[in-house]
């Protein structure tokens, strides 16, 4: 029994880090550096952040590392906002046009509180990972769908819940997940715990499809590239 949970952890990890082959002769620590150095730099003026964020880095993915990385570990998730969008799932979930009503006004609200106190959903960390990527010149974007919740099925969810980013880097679009990796809502305090999670980083479309399920197919990354484009409109 030992052994063969063994081989599923291998196997598991080496799935984690198949799409990061692709930048086997690029090491991430000096971006991490670049982006431990900027801890607690406020919101206030994006463009500064994300020339400070990038400067000195020689390549699109350690410039988007040292982004991703400062989000993850800057920006808190916020339990009161969560439990009122779990809240409006719930009464919505049989009215979708109610919802994408409800949605486009609260997601004013919950960028608004991003910018002014790092605390944000999904969707604010989303927007400000691509945010802070576009202005260091790299295709990013926001992709809407689902996130496994519990034991709930991916296929039985009616609303979507959650969303991430896809990034191209040397012309292949990759997936991650700011939120997934930043940390999460302790239970006894409902207070948020930074804990970085690396796996969540560029991580493998297989992997990542059994966890999130796009409301467009495409940002799967299963397929083709030829199938995706250059840029993609999609914002929570």
């Amino acid at each position: 029994m030992k052994k063969l949970l063994f081989i599923w952890l291998l196997a598991f990890v080496c799935q984690i880090h198949a799409q990061r082959s692709d930048f086997e002769t690029i090491g991430f620590e000096k971006a991490d550096r670049v982006a431990q150095s900027f801890k607690g730099e406020e919101l206030d003026n994006l463009p500064v952040l994300a020339h400070n964020l990038t400067q000195g880095l020689n390549t699109d993915v350690e410039r988007f590392r040292a982004i991703y990385t400062w989000v993850c570990q800057n920006i808190k998730s916020d339990f009161m906002l969560m439990r009122n969008n779990n809240n409006k799932h719930y009464k919505y979930q049989a009215d979708s046009e109610e919802f994408q009503k409800w949605h486009e006004e609260h997601k004013k609200y919950v960028i608004t509180r991003l910018l002014k106190e790092k605390q944000t959903l999904c969707s604010g960390y989303t927007f400000l990972v691509k945010e802070l990527a576009t202005l260091a010149g790299i295709d990013c974007e926001i992709v809407d769908g689902f996130g496994k919740v519990g034991k709930t099925s991916l296929k039985n969810m009616k609303l979507p819940n959650h969303s991430w980013n896809s990034v191209k880097l040397n012309g292949k679009w990759y997936l991650c997940d700011p939120t997934w990796s930043s940390g999460y809502i302790d239970g006894d305090t409902y207070l948020f715990k930074f804990n970085y999670n690396d796996a969540y980083f560029l991580m493998d479309p297989q992997l990542f499809a059994e966890e999130h399920r796009p409301l467009d197919e495409k940002w799967t990354l299963v397929q083709t590239e030829k199938k995706f484009p250059v840029t993609a409109s999609s914002n929570r």
